[in-house]
């Protein structure tokens, strides 16, 4: 058993050449493990499992990502539907204005120019009682 206030090692824990030999495990260089390779490590590990879920993610990315695509060009198509009418509206505006203004320039008086009488309010007659 090994101690743990004993740093080095002793002579029991030493294996020499002659003991390495005779283990039935004989220790593998770096260049013996690259000269006799299994074929079967040679073989690319796949996990088609894995790589179906990642596929499925990667659709699934993707029909979130139409989604948000249409929604936003839907909220544009009725953005500019909202500015071209405000647009339409003000061109009439400004044509009717014009006309307007032509017409006061001019001098000609006609229904569309003439202000709006309104009615006079009637107010009762009220008689103040002194004392």
């Amino acid at each position: 058993m090994r101690r743990e206030s004993f740093p080095f090692q002793t002579m029991r824990q030493i294996v020499t050449g002659l003991d390495a030999a005779r283990l039935p495990r004989r220790f593998k260089t770096s260049g013996e493990a690259f000269r006799c390779v299994d074929p079967r490590e040679l073989l690319p590990h796949v996990d088609e499992k894995a790589i179906a879920v990642e596929l499925e993610e990667e659709r699934r990315k993707f029909v979130r990502q139409n989604q948000a695509l249409a929604r936003s060009r839907q909220k544009l198509r009725a953005t500019r539907a909202r500015l071209c009418a405000t647009k339409v509206k003000n061109e009439r505006l400004m044509t009717l204005r014009h006309q307007l203004q032509k017409s006061r320039w001019l001098g000609m008086e006609d229904a569309t120019t003439q202000p709006v009488r309104r009615r006079e309010r009637s107010f009762k007659e009220v008689k103040v009682r002194r004392g």
